[in-house]
Parts: structure tokens; C-alpha cells; sequence
């Protein structure tokens, strides 16, 4: 069984920042009820993990470094590898998601140097977010919303084109991207609000593949192309965040889009 460790703030660069394995930070409360339940969320979904990565916890009452990650609510669970926050999950996640989310971690630390299988994974992640970006401006009703997604999306689909083009440069082979969702999910069996979601957790996935990207040792020219679009799809995710409150103002969630969206993402995690 894992064991979460309680840090504070004088610990928290040695501890997070220059751990040597990538770092699961709950952000929490002695006195919140729910925060107890998420530990025990965690220590089920990392039982296979433990010496694969760190489990830390924060008293958020005692200390401040959270307020340097924007954490707005608790329990807040916060990913890190190499000193940069990748990844972070709010609104009480399921085990199953803790987990798959931990498994892309580890899975990071395995194979960073498979960047083949990433360019495949973000040119997927990216046909899947323009199909999505499709769905959200031929249902939204707002004219502005319509517009702002029908740009997205077109942007989506030229990023797709540009990542295509670097796999061949590379490999020499051309890249066969799905046709359609990972996995057979379709935009239409989302409401409006569920597909916003879904367009998050792909705009997160492709960010922080961009900002890999443009670390890598690559051509000058290509180190700027990767940090536009890494820009471009920081954009993004803050477009979509803010038609998310929005939406989430005049629709309420299904039960069935927090599971199908758990099993549809995890594609990415294997």
C-alpha cells in the first residue's frame, strides 16, 4: 500500500520541484470530509505505483504554495514531473481517472524517448478536438460561440496537417490518423457541456505535448513552430474554459459523460 506524505511549504522545492519521479500533490484539509475520501481515491488508484512516483499531500491551512498553482477548491490533486506542473485534477475525480492520469505519468517517465508514439498520439488528439470543435459551433446557438469554434476548429485541423508533415520528415512513412473519436466515441453523444469538457482534457493533453516539443532538441525553426503552437493552444484551453462556466450555468452534467470521457482518454494513457 502507498503512503501519502505530508509536506509544507519549506519543503516543497526539494520535495515537488526537484523530486526525481514524477509527483501526485493532493491539496487538502484536515478538516475537509471529501479530502479524506480523495486520500483513500488515491492510495487504491496508485497502489500499483509506488515506486513509480511520489504521493505528497498540503495542508492548505498551514501553508501557500498551492496559491502558486491557482488552486480554487479542494480536494485539488496537482501532477508534476521535472519541476513543471502538467497536469491537475479537480471536482472530486473518480479512482478510475486518478489512475489513468497516474499512468500517463509513469508512463512518460518509461518511454520519453518514443516520439514517434507521440506525434501519433497528438495528431489523434488533435483530428479528435477539431471533430469536437465541429460539433460545439453546428449546435451552439450564441453567434460569437459559433464563430470562436469554427476558428478552432479550422486551427485544429491545420495543427494536425503540420504534425502529419513532421512525421514524415522524421520517419519517412506517412501516418494513417482515425478517422473519427479514439475509441468509436462520437461528439453527438455528448450535450454541449459534456463536449466542452472533452475539449479540455484534449487541450491539456496537446499543451503539454507542445511545450515537450518545444524543449526537445529540434531545428531552430521548428523549436519556434512547436512554441506557437503551444501558444495556440493555451488559447485555446482558456477559450474553452470560459464557454465551459458558461454553459455549465444552463445545463446540467450527465452521469454518463463523466464515465464514457474516463474510458475514451484513457486510450491515451496505454
Amino acid at each position: 500500500m502507498i503512503k501519502q506524505i505530508e509536506i509544507n511549504d519549506t519543503q516543497f522545492n526539494a520535495l515537488v520541484l526537484k523530486a526525481s519521479l514524477p509527483v501526485l500533490l493532493e491539496c487538502a484539509s484536515p478538516e475537509c470530509i471529501i479530502c479524506k475520501t480523495m486520500a483513500e481515491r488515491i492510495i487504491e488508484a496508485g497502489k500499483e505505483y509506488k515506486e513509480q512516483m511520489l504521493f505528497l499531500r498540503l495542508n492548505v491551512n498551514d501553508n501557500r504554495r498551492w496559491q502558486d498553482y491557482g488552486v480554487r477548491v479542494i480536494p485539488t490533486l496537482l501532477y508534476f514531473k521535472d519541476g513543471e506542473l502538467l497536469a491537475r485534477q479537480e471536482n472530486f475525480p473518480e479512482i478510475e481517472e486518478i489512475h489513468a492520469q497516474i499512468k500517463t505519468m509513469v508512463a512518460g517517465q518509461q518511454k520519453s524517448s518514443d516520439l514517434k508514439d507521440e506525434f501519433k498520439s497528438a495528431i489523434d488528439l488533435e483530428r479528435s478536438a477539431a471533430l469536437f470543435y465541429k460539433y460545439v459551433f453546428t449546435n451552439a446557438k450564441n453567434g460569437r460561440m459559433k464563430e470562436r469554434f469554427r476558428s478552432m476548429h479550422h486551427q485544429a485541423v491545420s495543427h494536425a496537417e503540420v504534425l502529419e508533415k513532421k512525421y514524415r520528415e522524421m520517419t519517412g512513412e506517412s501516418y494513417a490518423a482515425a478517422k473519427g473519436p479514439v475509441s468509436g466515441l462520437e461528439p453527438q453523444r455528448f450535450s454541449l457541456l459534456g463536449a466542452l469538457k472533452a475539449s479540455i482534457r484534449l487541450e491539456k493533453m496537446l499543451l503539454v505535448f507542445y511545450k515537450k516539443l518545444a524543449k526537445k532538441k529540434l531545428r531552430a525553426p521548428d523549436k519556434e513552430l512547436f512554441k506557437q503552437m503551444a501558444r495556440q493552444e493555451n488559447a485555446h484551453l482558456k477559450a474553452v474554459e470560459k464557454e465551459k462556466r458558461f454553459s455549465q450555468r444552463k445545463e446540467m452534467e450527465s452521469s454518463m459523460e463523466l464515465s464514457e470521457q474516463s474510458v475514451w482518454l484513457q486510450k491515451f494513457s496505454e
